[in-house]
């Protein structure tokens, strides 16, 4: 069982480069501005399943943070936006709308993110959570 576990961790931190908790935790990259939210931005992040029975990750940020994001996020819409999570790219959705509630999707590769998960839910890119 530890093998698997080391296996695991080994694998997700290959996955995702080693930040200082903090730099680059969750970045948005529109056109060419850049915006970050550190780690205590986060005030949940889960796998749900999204309309077409997929995983998708689901974060929400706290309040102190929806102002910052809706306002990044707020112009012209169709636009594509890169997310980041600990520098990896996770997915890059077309903008449809302001993110004004503090909550936003994220969908793609179910192992990109399922680790993401992991590294939002354990609010550090360096730490793993037990498991």
């Amino acid at each position: 069982m530890r093998s698997i576990v080391l296996a695991l961790t080994a694998a997700l931190l290959t996955a995702f480069p080693v930040f200082a908790d903090g730099e680059g935790f969750v970045r948005f990259v529109l056109s060419n501005q850049v915006f970050d939210l550190p780690p205590d931005a986060i005030a949940s992040a889960r796998v749900i399943k999204d309309f077409n029975n997929q995983d998708a990750l689901e974060v929400t940020v706290t309040p102190d943070w929806l102002a910052p994001l809706s306002d990044f996020t707020q112009g012209p819409q169709g636009r594509t936006i890169s997310i980041f999570v600990c520098d990896a790219l996770v997915a890059e959705p077309q903008l449809q709308g302001r993110i004004s509630g503090g909550r936003f999707f994220l969908t793609g590769d179910p192992d990109v993110i399922h680790k993401a998960a992991v590294f939002l839910g354990a609010r550090s890119c360096t730490t793993l959570p037990n498991s």
